[in-house]
C-alpha cells in the first residue's frame, strides 16, 4: 500500500496542473477569441462532456473502488477490468451514434458542427483514458508525470497555433488532442497491469452498481455542469463565456482540496470495511478544520478582490463575470464540505440509498432553479441555482453521514473557526476604503490576508493540523 503522503503529493500536482496550465493560456485564449468564442467553445464542450457522462455512467466512481479492492490480486483485477470496461465500449458506442445523429439533425446544432465533430473524438478517445484503473491501483505518479509532460505540449501549441478569433476550432481541436495523446499513452501503460480478454465475461453482476453510481453522477451533473448546456440554450454563448470565466478560478482554488479527496477515496473505503470509524471521526475533524482554514481568507478576499481577479484573468470585456464570480467563490465552503461527506465517506461507504437522495435532492433544486432564474438572469440566475443546489446537497449529506456512517461533524468547533476568521474583514475593509491604485491594492489585500492567516492559525487559534506540518517540514530541513 503506497504512502498517503506521496499519493497526496502527486494527485495535487496532477490536479493542479489540470488547472494551472488552463490558467496560463486562459488570459491569452480569453483576449484573443474573446468571451462569444470562448461561450462557443465551453457550450459545446459541455454537451460533449454530457454524452461522455452518459457513456461512462458510474464505471470511474466505481471503478476506482473495485480495482483498489482487488489490486494485488491479478487474475480478479484482470475480470473486474475486463467487465467494466466492455461494458464502457458498448455505451460509448451508443453515445456516439447518437452524438453524431443530433449533430446532423438538429437545427439548433448545424452552427456547431465542427466543434462538435471534434467532441466525437474526444468522446472516443476518453473509452481508452481508464483513469480510473490507475487511481484504484493507486499508481498516481505515472499519471503525474504524464499529465504534465502532455500538458505542456499542450500549452506551447496553444500559443503556436491559435492566433486570431478566427482559430477557435483549432483551439478546441488542440483541447480534444490531448485527451486522445493521454489516452494512447495510458493504454499502453495498462499492458503492464492488465490481460485484455473477452472470455468468460459477467457484465450482469455489475449494471446495478455501475447504474447506481451513474445515476449519482448523472442527477450531480444537472446541478453542476447542466448550467453551461442550458445557459447556451436559452441565452447565448456571451453568458455562456460569462459564467465558466466566473468558475475558472474557483475550479483553480477547489483543486488542491480535490487532490486530497480523491488520494483518500481507496482508503476512506479500506477504513470503513474494516471498521475503523474512530479514525475516520479523527480524519473528519482535521479535514473540516483544514478546509476552515483554507478557504474563509480565499473567499473574503475574492469577493473584496473580484473584480481586479476577473480583469486579471480574462481582461477587458468580461466584466460581466463579476457578480457571477462573487456567487460561485461561496461555494469553496460548500462543495469543500460535500467532498469530505460524500466523495470520501457516502460513497466509500457502499450506501447507495445515500448516494440516490443526495443526487435527486440537488438535481431537484438544481434544474428547478435553473427553469425559474437563468432564462431572466442569465449567467448571474446559473450562479445562483449552482449555488443553492449545492447548499441543499450538503444539507442532505450531513443528515445522511450521521444517520448511516455514524459520523458527525462538529459544527460548535467550525462555526469557532468561522468567528476567528472575521479577523480576516479588518484589513480587507480598510485597504478598500483607501482605494489604492488596482494592482497595489490587490498585492496589498493578498499580504495582508496571508499575515492574517498565519496570525489566526499559528498563533490565536492555533490549526493542529497546520502547525503540525510546518513542524515536520522544519525538522526535515534540519
Amino acid at each position: 500500500m503506497q504512502s498517503i503522503k506521496k499519493n497526496f503529493g502527486y494527485n495535487l500536482i496532477l490536479t493542479l496542473c489540470g488547472y494551472l496550465f488552463p490558467l496560463i493560456t486562459f488570459p491569452y485564449i480569453s483576449r484573443v477569441l474573446g468571451v462569444e468564442n470562448v461561450g462557443v467553445c465551453n457550450f459545446v464542450d459541455s454537451i460533449i462532456n454530457y454524452f461522455i457522462l452518459f457513456a461512462q455512467l458510474g464505471i470511474g466512481s466505481y471503478g476506482v473502488r473495485e480495482i483498489s479492492r482487488c489490486r494485488a490480486d491479478r487474475k480478479r483485477r484482470d475480470e473486474v477490468f475486463n467487465n467494466l470496461f466492455f461494458i464502457y465500449v458498448f455505451t460509448t458506442a451508443l453515445s456516439i451514434a447518437l452524438l453524431v445523429l443530433l449533430t446532423f439533425t438538429v437545427s439548433q446544432l448545424q452552427v456547431y458542427k465542427p466543434f462538435l465533430l471534434l467532441g466525437i473524438l474526444k468522446l472516443l478517445f476518453t473509452l481508452f483514458l481508464i483513469q480510473w484503473f490507475f487511481q484504484g491501483i493507486e499508481d498516481f505518479k505515472f499519471i503525474t508525470v504524464r499529465s504534465i509532460i502532455v500538458r505542456c505540449l499542450y500549452v506551447i501549441s496553444v500559443f503556436a497555433f491559435v492566433q486570431d478569433r478566427e482559430d477557435a476550432v483549432i483551439y478546441y481541436g488542440l483541447t480534444t488532442a490531448t485527451i486522445a495523446l493521454n489516452a494512447i499513452v495510458n493504454w499502453l501503460y495498462s499492458r503492464k497491469f492488465i490481460t485484455l480478454s473477452i472470455k468468460c465475461l459477467t457484465p450482469r453482476i455489475y449494471i446495478v452498481p455501475i447504474l447506481a453510481f451513474g445515476y449519482y453522477r448523472i442527477l450531480t451533473s444537472m446541478y453542476t455542469t447542466f448550467n453551461v448546456t442550458f445557459l447556451g440554450f436559452v441565452k447565448n454563448d456571451i453568458e455562456v463565456g460569462y459564467f465558466t470565466t466566473a468558475t475558472k478560478l474557483y475550479s483553480i482554488i477547489l483543486s488542491i482540496f480535490s487532490a486530497f479527496t480523491t488520494v483518500m477515496v481507496p482508503r476512506v473505503s479500506y477504513m470503513l470495511e474494516q471498521g475503523q470509524h474512530r479514525e475516520l471521526q479523527i480524519m473528519v475533524a482535521k479535514l473540516t478544520s483544514l478546509l476552515v482554514a483554507m478557504f474563509t481568507p480565499v473567499i473574503l478576499f475574492c469577493m473584496f478582490q473580484s473584480d481586479s481577479i476577473i480583469l486579471l484573468i480574462a481582461g477587458p470585456g468580461y466584466e460581466g463575470a463579476v457578480t457571477p464570480f462573487r456567487i460561485v467563490i461561496l461555494l469553496l465552503f460548500i462543495i469543500g464540505m460535500e467532498q469530505v461527506i460524500i466523495q470520501q465517506f457516502l460513497m466509500a461507504s457502499t450506501s447507495n440509498k445515500s448516494i440516490f437522495i443526495v443526487s435527486s435532492v440537488g438535481a431537484a433544486v438544481g434544474v428547478g432553479i435553473n427553469i425559474v432564474f437563468t432564462p431572466v438572469s442569465g449567467a448571474i440566475g446559473a450562479s445562483m441555482a449552482w449555488g443553492l443546489s449545492e447548499m441543499a446537497v450538503l444539507l442532505t449529506g450531513l443528515y445522511l453521514l450521521k444517520k448511516h456512517v455514524g459520523i458527525v461533524i462538529d459544527i460548535k468547533a467550525m462555526m469557532l473557526s468561522l468567528l476567528w476568521s472575521l479577523l480576516y474583514l479588518l484589513p480587507l475593509v480598510v485597504i478598500s476604503i483607501c482605494r489604492f491604485p488596482r494592482w497595489f491594492e490587490m498585492t496589498f489585500a493578498a499580504t495582508a490576508v496571508l499575515f492574517t492567516f498565519i496570525l489566526i492559525n499559528m498563533k490565536l487559534h492555533k490549526n493542529e493540523l497546520l502547525v503540525n506540518t510546518i513542524k515536520r517540514i522544519k525538522e526535515n530541513e534540519g
